[in-house]
């Protein structure tokens, strides 16, 4: 597939997770976007041996209708008891990729598309570890956009920059998501490198990255929820 860089920024939320509840670990973000729709993520992150699985899902209630309104990008942190982050690597990214139409229904471009970031200009998720000594620290990210809010620990100046390839919600019904290429509200993303690590090593910081617009963090404080942008509720579930 072919993929068409773009130079756009993020927009953030992120949280300290509260609660748990089996099967995975499960972070989720609600509220309104900075352009006044009702939004809500999820990502569930699964640890089986040596695998790492994320699964990422827009679940709005409400169509997307602005690049503000789409998940690009998620992050988080896997750290044992020993203070001790599993050598992660990324092995695949993939999802439902579809055209925007303002006019008619979005086409499907490809299923099961193959949405990882590779080579210079792929406008996909790239996956990083970020640099402990430095602050904001959330572990690892993966992301379609660069954030100069996290600076240094961002995707700003990487191999992705670009709106393509973000998670979105039902139809395209507005001019600025029409021609864009768009992931159909779930992509999964594998990893290796866990083996020694289980779920119960997942901490309890994480941070969702919604739409293209720039400096938009705030870091957690010690038991307390930080948001910009999104009234959100943030929570971490053991299903």
């Amino acid at each position: 597939m072919k993929r068409n860089p773009l130079v756009l920024c993020v927009f953030l939320v992120i949280g300290i997770s509260l609660q748990t509840a089996d099967a995975g670990v499960i972070f989720e973000a609600s509220g309104i976007s900075a352009k006044g729709t009702d939004v809500s993520v999820m990502a569930e992150l699964t640890i089986s041996g040596d695998y790492l699985t994320i699964v990422l899902t827009n679940t709005s209630p409400v169509d997307s209708l602005n690049p503000d309104d789409t998940l690009s990008s998620f992050y988080f942190d896997i750290v044992n008891g020993d203070g001790d982050r599993p050598a992660v690597a990324f092995t695949g990214a993939s999802g439902d990729v579809y055209l925007g139409s303002k006019t008619n229904p979005d086409q499907l471009v490809e299923a099961d598309a193959d949405i990882m970031a590779v080579n210079m200009g792929d406008n996909s998720w790239l996956f990083a570890t970020m640099d402990k000594t430095a602050d904001p620290y959330l572990g690892f990210g993966i992301g379609t956009v660069g954030n100069s809010g996290l600076s240094p620990n961002n995707f700003s100046g990487s191999i992705v920059g670009g709106l393509d390839y973000s998670i979105y919600k039902g139809e395209i019904t507005t001019q600025n998501l029409n021609g864009k290429l768009l992931v159909r509200e779930t992509a999964a993303f594998t990893f290796t490198g866990l083996t020694g690590f289980t779920e119960d090593d997942i901490a309890p910081a994480f941070a969702f990255g919604l739409g293209t617009r720039p400096d938009g963090l705030l870091t957690p404080e010690p038991a307390t929820l930080a948001m910009l942008g999104l009234g959100a509720l943030l929570l971490r579930k053991r299903k």
